[in-house]
């Protein structure tokens, strides 16, 4: 038995000197990013961004209009990156199947609504079967194409729509 201890503690200290080898190759490398290389993920309200406006149905989306304006507030409040709350997601890829982000839409087909008299029920709305989508994305981050993804009764996005730009 004591064998298989001391045999246990060698290797997890060889474990732990590999991890340290390679935290320090990473810390201490000469390659240093340059941070003008870096991609902005997060949109500026006050610069030009990439409105992406899809129509879509919960099997089903299409590509409606891409332009280049400031972001309007409605569309920066939505834009955030994947949450629990999301159904459906948008990645956006780059050329040569470069992953670059992916934008958590919430559920586009279930609208929701207020009334008074029933605010204390937790929900309130209904299934639709088309939305209007609009997301905004960095001017500097090109894309080539989108995955648009649905969230499956076990919580794991399944991929199910690709959408080219060229």
């Amino acid at each position: 038995m004591g064998y298989k201890l001391v045999k246990m503690v060698m290797i997890k200290n060889i474990s732990f000197a590999l991890v340290l080898i390679f935290l320090s190759e990473l810390v201490f490398s000469n390659d240093k990013i340059d941070p003008a290389e870096l991609n902005k993920l997060h949109v500026n309200p006050n610069n030009n961004a990439t409105i992406l406006t899809f129509s879509g149905s919960p099997n089903k989306f299409t590509l409606k209009e891409i332009k280049l304006e400031k972001p309007k507030e409605r569309i920066l409040r939505k834009l955030k990156f994947i949450s629990d709350e999301d159904k459906y997601a948008i990645s956006v890829f780059g050329k040569k199947d470069n992953f670059l982000m992916t934008i958590g839409i919430g559920n586009p087909f279930y609208a929701t609504y207020e009334h008074i008299g029933y605010e204390d029920r937790k929900y309130m709305g209904g299934p639709v079967t088309g939305a209007t989508i609009e997301i905004a994305i960095p001017i500097n981050i090109e894309a080539s194409y989108f995955v648009i993804s649905k969230r499956d009764l076990s919580g794991k996005f399944i991929d199910f729509q690709k959408i080219s730009l060229e």
